[in-house]
């Protein structure tokens, strides 16, 4: 009798295994994956870098244009100088000639 009864039960385990696997794998919840510490270090480092390249191409330009704007001032001024210069020469011509 109890060749029996275990012959009834394992046949009934066989038969209700993939019953029983299919339970086991619904009700066992599967890790989420969370991102590695090498990932997320390479996407911050990626993404500081990709910004520090942005800012600097945009100060170089911003400073190309301030270095412009002052080289540009500068040649005005310069030949400001220089016309200033010659009225004054020619004042003192002038006077030099009155005095004579």
């Amino acid at each position: 009798m109890l060749q029996l009864t275990t012959a009834l039960r394992s046949a009934r385990l066989s038969s209700n295994l993939p019953l029983i696997a299919r339970r086991l794998q619904s009700t066992v919840a599967e890790p989420k994956k969370t991102p590695s510490a090498k990932g997320v270090l390479f996407g911050f480092f990626a993404g500081a870098s990709l910004a520090g390249l942005g800012c600097y191409y945009y100060l170089m330009d911003e400073y190309k244009a301030t270095s412009n704007a002052i080289v540009t001032d500068v040649l005005r001024l310069q030949r400001s100088v220089e016309n200033l210069e010659k009225h004054v020469t020619n004042i003192e011509n002038e006077l030099a000639k009155k005095e004579k």
